[in-house]
């Protein structure tokens, strides 16, 4: 079986709100970029359309990872 998987990105979040509203689908928040901008996203089937805003990413969530070696007691 083979599976594709089509993903672009829009330029603007208005032609993404045009393309969810053509294929019925809602527009998700999906995260930010590596520029802490928001990025959304609409999915139907196979097809993924992206677009970024252009002010800074309200929803941002510290990025918070430890490392089992740091804990010497973690470690099997």
């Amino acid at each position: 079986m083979i599976r594709v998987c089509d993903i672009r990105e829009l330029s603007t979040l208005a032609e993404l709100g045009t393309w969810a509203a053509e294929h019925r689908v809602r527009i998700r928040y999906l995260g930010a970029d590596l520029e802490n901008r928001p990025v959304y996203g609409a999915t139907r089937g196979h097809l993924t359309r992206l677009a970024r805003d252009a002010g800074p990413d309200l929803h941002r969530r510290p990025l918070v990872w430890r490392s089992p070696l740091e804990n010497p007691e973690a470690v099997p």
